[in-house]
């Protein structure tokens, strides 16, 4: 018997189908034979105790998902359920994992307990030797005293994705204050601030993980000259290594916490010989992969994970 899956993807015509992940996933499901449904997180729904969906059987899916037939069922009836919700985790995104960890039968990907207390910027600090100097605060004067200290940094928020308001700062820089002010909310809402990697000019490393194995390829995302952020959103450049004896290193030393949390598909980043961040509700990046490496990494992570 086919196995059922349920993708929980963003609106369909928004995701571009040249460099999705989720679109890419779908697609290897669909070849691998799996009956394959989608839902946006808006489309499930508690009644009777039970968690239930408005889902969308997919039947066929040629360059977008124009072929669908639409059904109301329990989201037990899946197998398989794998979360692809862009960040930012929201209220919606929190509403979603509440419904979903009302689902007794099916197996979620990834588990939606982990996605509440694992946050993609901040799960680094429970790896302290593997990451560059960090702070973590809203007050201004504790986070200039930092950027004095550390020469160069790099401020983010902490809810953000595709490189979206990432700054780098240095000490004396005329528009920190504003910076800080809108970062911060005036002081009301945490970042997170790191000592700067030069290595960046080399490339932002993505490496996938499954169930705690890498596949054996990291995407490098080097930045454009005039921009220190490498992220392909941001214009960066896409190249393919192989990985190294640090990557290998840094994955045998969170191996056993993604196994902990069941978080079973990841995409790490490191910038040099650091860990940056732990990607954990919709990494991206297996399109260039495949088109760089020429090799078919979607149907064998499809395989892993169902």
């Amino acid at each position: 018997m086919n196995k059922k899956i349920l993708f929980i993807i963003d609106e369909p015509k928004t995701l571009n189908t040249l460099k999705d992940t989720s679109l890419l996933l779908i697609k290897a499901a669909l070849k691998l034979n799996y009956k394959v449904s989608y839902a946006r997180h808006n489309d499930l729904f508690v009644i009777n105790n039970q968690p239930h969906g408005n889902t969308k059987t997919i039947t066929s899916f040629t360059n977008c998902l124009d072929q669908v037939k639409q059904n109301k069922c329990n989201l037990n009836s899946f197998d398989f359920i794998f979360i692809r919700k862009d960040p930012p985790f929201d209220k919606n995104y929190l509403f979603l994992t509440l419904i979903l960890d009302l689902v007794n039968d099916a197996k979620i990907i990834n588990n939606p307990l982990s996605l509440q207390s694992h946050n993609e910027k901040l799960s680094i600090l429970n790896f302290p030797h593997l990451i560059t100097k960090t702070l973590v605060s809203a007050n201004s004067d504790q986070i200039k005293k930092f950027i004095f200290e550390s020469k160069e940094a790099v401020a983010k928020p902490i809810d953000e994705m595709a490189g979206n308001k990432i700054f780098f700062i240095k000490p004396g820089d005329k528009n920190l204050n504003v910076v800080l002010e809108v970062l911060t909310n005036y002081g009301e809402t945490q970042i997170i601030v790191q000592k700067f990697i030069p290595e960046i000019k080399k490339g932002d490393k993505r490496i996938i993980i499954v169930n705690g194995e890498p596949i054996p390829y990291a995407l490098v995302r080097v930045p454009r000259k005039d921009d220190f952020r490498g992220n392909l959103a941001k214009g960066g450049n896409a190249k393919i290594q192989k990985l190294t004896t640090n990557d290998h290193k840094i994955i045998k030393d969170i191996k056993n916490y993604l196994i902990k949390k069941d978080l079973r598909f990841v995409g790490i980043d490191i910038i040099g010989n650091y860990l940056t961040e732990i990607n954990v509700t919709s990494p991206t990046g297996l399109i260039e992969i495949e088109k760089l490496t020429k090799k078919n990494v979607s149907e064998e992570i499809v395989k892993k994970l169902f």
